[in-house]
């Protein structure tokens, strides 16, 4: 297993070296050149390193450590989850173990973004008298209103028929 390196790699890389395409390209360079900085060289933590050595996290320890089940000590899994990587864990039996991450690949921070809340629920829609519910009609109770409105919209017209008759004699 190896460690990520603050210049993203796993094996640290020369960034002031070139390649041999680089050397024959950039000949009249070489004059301006003088011998840079040469950065150090980058190391990660040695492996398999004592977990108390870890640094804290805002005041918790790196590891919180803890027994699947307090029921039967001798057949409990012993349980570690990182506060430092939230979602990595590991987990271990007798002789053997397991590193389980399920997380989104930032280190724990207090300061995360945390969204705002969303606005509260609304009320239920109040009725009033306007809105009630009633029964749907029959077929006989449609026909009936049909009939109603055609009667009427006869009496109108002929209603407007006598008004323009009285019009047209004055």
């Amino acid at each position: 297993m190896q460690h990520i390196l603050p210049q993203g790699r796993c094996q640290w890389v020369n960034p002031t070296l070139k390649t041999e395409n680089e050397e024959f390209d950039e000949d009249e360079e070489e004059e301006e050149n003088e011998d840079p900085d040469e950065p150090q060289q980058e190391e990660g933590p040695p492996l398999l390193t004592m977990i108390n050595q870890d640094s804290d996290v805002d005041g918790l320890p790196a590891w919180s450590a803890a027994r699947s089940s307090d029921l039967i000590p001798a057949y409990s899994v012993a349980v570690l989850k990182s506060n430092t990587w939230p979602g990595a864990c590991t987990f271990g039996f007798d002789k053997k173990f397991e590193n389980v991450y399920i997380g989104f690949g930032h280190k724990y921070s207090s300061e995360n973004y945390s969204p705002p809340p969303p606005p509260p629920v609304f009320e239920e829609y109040l009725t009033d008298l306007e809105v009630t519910e009633v029964p749907d009609p029959t077929v006989a109770d449609e026909q009936a209103l049909l009939a109603m409105q055609q009667e009427q919209l006869e009496r109108e017209a002929e209603e407007a028929e006598m008004e323009d008759d009285e019009e047209d004699d004055d």
